[in-house]
């Protein structure tokens, strides 16, 4: 077996494992060294998994991003609109963009990609700089964002802020 291969051998078992693998085990299932296993972990990091090195072993968390459209009153002021975004980022929601339906344009989507109050800030500094109208001023009651969120239970949360405090539609 070749270094790829390997590579890619070590990949699947640390993909289909449900805990950490021991750098040991690796090494003995590959038949090679753990220095192999550990320069191997290296160079898969380097093109980007996330494997994770714990004291029990290696394992890649595979978080699966759930993604969701959520329908929101139109604001009409920015607070309604910096609440919004907050309420969401707080809670662990990412806001992937803005959508609206246009009486004579159809859907019109525009990508925001806000996960951090510091994407908020810049967003907010943005449009009180730029002096733009909220994309949500082109449809008459509501907007739809599209949120990405790590579990159901960060959704059903953000929902449940978002309704209490009259933002849903």
């Amino acid at each position: 077996m070749n270094s790829n291969e390997r590579r890619e051998k070590l990949l699947h078992i640390l993909k289909t494992s449900n805990k950490p693998v021991k750098g040991e085990a690796l090494a003995k299932e590959l038949n090679v060294s753990r220095q192999i296993v550990v320069k191997d972990i290296a160079l898969l990091r380097a093109s980007g998994i996330d494997i994770l090195a714990t004291s029990t072993g290696y394992i890649i968390y595979s978080f699966e991003k759930r993604e969701f459209e959520i329908k929101s009153k139109n604001h009409e002021t920015t607070e309604e609109l910096l609440e919004e975004l907050q309420i969401i980022v707080d809670l662990g929601g990412k806001i992937k963009d803005v959508i609206v339906d246009h009486p004579t344009y159809g859907t019109i989507k525009a990508d925001l990609n806000v996960s951090s109050n510091r994407d908020i800030k810049n967003f907010m500094d943005k449009t009180n700089r730029d002096g733009f109208k909220q994309l949500s001023s082109l449809s008459q009651q509501y907007h739809i964002h599209t949120i990405e969120v790590p579990d159901d239970e960060t959704l059903e949360e953000i929902k449940k802020e978002l309704k209490e405090k009259n933002i849903l539609f």
